[in-house]
């Protein structure tokens, strides 16, 4: 009896603001991240026919301009120009994408091993090698976390230092605000190294 497959829900989905020309600037765009692939709708109504655009992660550059801004490039013809509509909001997507491209590596290089699989391994051997598999995607998931918790500990351990070398009351009120931000960050980077699920799909 033939089971139907049904249609995985999206790691990630919400409002960005995408870079389209100098003279209409950034438009609001809905982004969907699936089986790592990042594509873009104008609005939520377009998800069932019409893609604008979408970029593979598999060997995709991510990183950060300012404050809000992020970039995605194939290193060839797709590059998105983003904008999110916090610090919090962008370090949301960055940490979903930087772990979608780390799927998505992973992805690849198993199928081709499961290729190889077939034609060499021994039958008997099939479930330790899952298991394997299953281990080091589970630790190339806790390398990736760890890379951004110390990014982000680092960021919010030198807003700390800075707090208390502060004597100015105004100073140190507008100080705490960035020091918030910053153990917000931290906090979404942890939670997504305990459990990658609770990243959170972004809303509109």
């Amino acid at each position: 009896m033939s089971s139907i497959e049904t249609p995985k829900e999206p790691e990630m989905k919400g409002w960005l603001h995408k870079w389209t020309n100098y003279l209409k600037g950034y438009q609001k765009r809905w982004f969907v991240l699936s089986n790592g692939v990042l594509s873009y709708y104008r609005n939520m109504a377009e998800m069932t026919h019409t893609c604008r655009g979408s970029i593979s992660l598999h060997g995709a550059l991510i990183y950060t301009e300012d404050t809000c801004n992020l970039v995605v490039s194939n290193g060839g013809t797709q590059t998105f120009h983003l904008r999110a509509s916090s610090e919090v909001e962008r370090q949301r997507w960055v940490t979903g994408l930087e772990l979608a491209k780390a799927k998505a590596i992973r992805t690849m290089e198993s199928e081709e091993d499961e290729e190889l699989e077939e034609v060499s391994a021994p039958l008997d051997n099939h479930e330790v090698q899952n298991v394997f598999t299953m281990l080091s995607s589970k630790l190339e998931d806790m390398q990736t976390c760890s890379e951004l918790i110390n990014k982000h500990g680092t960021a919010l351990q030198k807003a700390l230092g800075e707090v208390e070398s502060m004597e100015n009351p105004h100073d140190i009120l507008a100080k705490v605000k960035q020091v918030n931000e910053r153990a917000t960050l931290f906090r979404i980077t942890t939670t997504a190294m305990i459990n990658p699920g609770l990243i959170g799909v972004a809303t509109q």
